[in-house]
């Protein structure tokens, strides 16, 4: 309604006045004007029809959502694994120093000896059976003679004695390689290498009388094995042998801590009392060459010697063992060595 009474007035207005001057005429602009701005107060426009893309927008006022969690309740921290040298000395407490010394079990009756019911020689054709049985030695035909047996064993035992001296020649140069590469600045030897090197020092000493069985008669190197097994160099021993060499040795361990049990007592008191017990004041060095594996032949002089050397070689490899890894990477054979070394 407002939109057509500015019209009406503005269509009257210029047929009054149109014709009379500027002054009619700037009355009609005037009206004009006027006309325009009711137009675009009354003016209704109508809703644009919304486009597809509106839709998408959001409204301005629209809270925007936090991807963002929020952990109110924290789970627990998950433990990391720690490594030994991360790890913080513990200082030995009060209760510790307290706790008794230990005392291996008292045996009542001596240890059974490591006996068999078969002769040496029994015994010796066992061992060549066990190594064959093993790939070791190769096994003789099965429609030889006894003679055809007798010189295919022979053979074979000559053949496996000969790869074992070539084996001693193959570590000399092993020895050698590391112990070049620790004089020129290089890794120092671990553990493994440093008893490789002991192994071998041993070997070579074994040489020579070993080398004099095998040209003068190399049948008695069984024999050998049986009564005199420290003899054998370690690259010419059958597996047979060596089972039986280790469970002797056990076995002489056990006779020696149950005859001597008295001389351990005391070390064990004396070393309580001062921590330290001269090898002078042992008593009865041989009983300890024994415990410890050792050769108890010879004088005390040289029990002690034995004794003094082995201590050393034990200091050094309990450093290695704690260096690397307090013996965590070690096998059962290699566990078992270190525990009979020990006395253990």
């Amino acid at each position: 309604m407002l939109r057509s009474a500015g019209k009406n007035a503005a269509v009257n207005g210029y047929a009054i006045h149109g014709r009379h001057g500027n002054a009619l005429l700037l009355a009609r602009h005037r009206l004009a004007n006027q006309a325009t701005c009711f137009r675009l107060v009354s003016t209704a426009t109508t809703p644009a029809s919304p486009k597809q893309t509106d839709s998408k927008i959001p409204p301005p006022n629209a809270p925007t959502r936090n991807n963002k969690k929020i952990e109110l309740k924290p789970g627990p921290i998950k433990p990391t694994s720690l490594s030994l040298d991360s790890i913080p000395p513990q200082l030995p407490s009060q209760n510790a120093s307290k706790k008794p010394h230990y005392h291996p079990p008292c045996h009542r009756h001596p240890p059974k000896p490591v006996e068999t019911s078969l002769s040496a020689v029994a015994l010796a054709k066992q061992d060549i059976a066990s190594a064959s049985e093993h790939g070791v030695l190769e096994p003789p035909p099965k429609d030889a003679t006894s003679f055809k047996r007798f010189t295919h064993q022979a053979f074979q035992l000559l053949k496996f004695y000969f790869r074992g001296l070539k084996a001693i020649n193959t570590h000399r140069k092993q020895v050698s390689a590391i112990r070049s590469r620790a004089k020129s600045g290089g890794a120092l030897p671990s553990r493994a290498e440093l008893r490789f090197i002991d192994i071998y020092t041993q070997d070579a000493l074994k040489l020579l009388p070993f080398l004099v069985i095998v040209i003068i008669a190399e049948e008695l190197i069984p024999f050998v094995a049986l009564y005199a097994p420290r003899m054998l160099p370690s690259t010419c021993v059958l597996p047979g042998q060596r089972e039986r060499i280790a469970s002797k040795a056990r076995n002489n361990q056990l006779t020696a801590l149950f005859s001597h049990r008295g001389v351990f007592e005391a070390i064990c008191r004396a070393g309580k009392q001062s921590g330290f017990v001269p090898l002078n004041n042992l008593g009865n060095p041989g009983a300890v060459c024994s415990l410890l594996g050792l050769a108890s032949w010879g004088p005390s002089q040289l029990h002690a010697w034995r004794i003094r050397r082995h201590l050393n070689s034990i200091s050094s490899d309990d450093a290695m063992l704690r260096k690397e890894g307090h013996g965590r990477h070690l096998t059962i054979t290699e566990l078992k060595e270190a525990l009979l070394e020990r006395g253990m």
